[in-house]
């Protein structure tokens, strides 16, 4: 409960100065949405490989949009080789996002965006259940992770309501650690060490 505080007062905190820089952006620049890739303001629910959660975002400039949100994946278990294997996540994040491409006129200069941001995860847990002499154990992950990725924005499904999509990475920036043997390596080692960082997701969201 109480990190379920924190992540809400995080959120308010953070929606308050993505607001502060969408004002800014909208008093210097004026901004012709039939070509922005980004609402001017909006909130929404995202679903994705990390979890589902709540996201913020406001425009501010001609091509820049700044975001903010929280997402959650509730110690969920499955069974996987016969064995137990759960994941416990909780994150916050904030993201800027960049528009290369504004003012063409085709559909993808007109959606398509770039991104980097950054991530801290309050809780981001393996738990594999053990096998014969091997013991139940946990393997943490890295907590404080950079961001980057791409997507496709401000796809509208009617007047007020619309989606985004994003695939990138929360990139790992320490070792992971287990509480038996050296298993961290199973989630560390070649392309699988990117796969928890994984970030591919909808959100839909309401315009403001």
């Amino acid at each position: 409960m109480i990190t379920q505080i924190r992540l809400l007062k995080d959120f308010m905190w953070w929606m308050l100065f993505v607001g502060f820089l969408g004002y800014c952006g909208r008093a210097s620049a004026q901004v012709l949405p039939e070509y922005s890739a980004f609402p001017k303001n909006s909130i929404g629910l995202q679903l994705g490989t990390q979890g589902v959660g709540l996201q913020g975002s406001s425009a501010f400039g001609r091509v820049f949009n700044a975001r903010v949100g929280f997402n959650i994946v509730p110690d969920i278990t499955v069974q996987y080789n016969g064995r137990d294997l759960g994941l416990n996540r909780t994150s916050v994040y904030g993201i800027v996002d960049w528009q290369p491409l504004y003012g063409n006129a085709d559909w993808l200069s007109r959606k398509w965006y770039v991104s980097a941001g950054i991530s801290y995860y309050f809780n981001n847990t393996l738990y594999r259940e053990g096998i014969g002499t091997v013991p139940n154990y946990y393997i943490y992950m890295s907590k404080l992770r950079p961001y980057i990725g791409t997507g496709l924005g401000n796809m509208r499904l009617s007047h007020s309501i619309g989606l985004r999509t994003d695939f990138g990475f929360f990139i790992p920036t320490s070792s992971p650690t287990s509480t038996y043997d050296d298993r961290a390596e199973k989630v560390s080692s070649g392309l699988r060490g990117l796969l928890p960082g994984m970030n591919a997701g909808l959100t839909l969201y309401y315009r403001f």
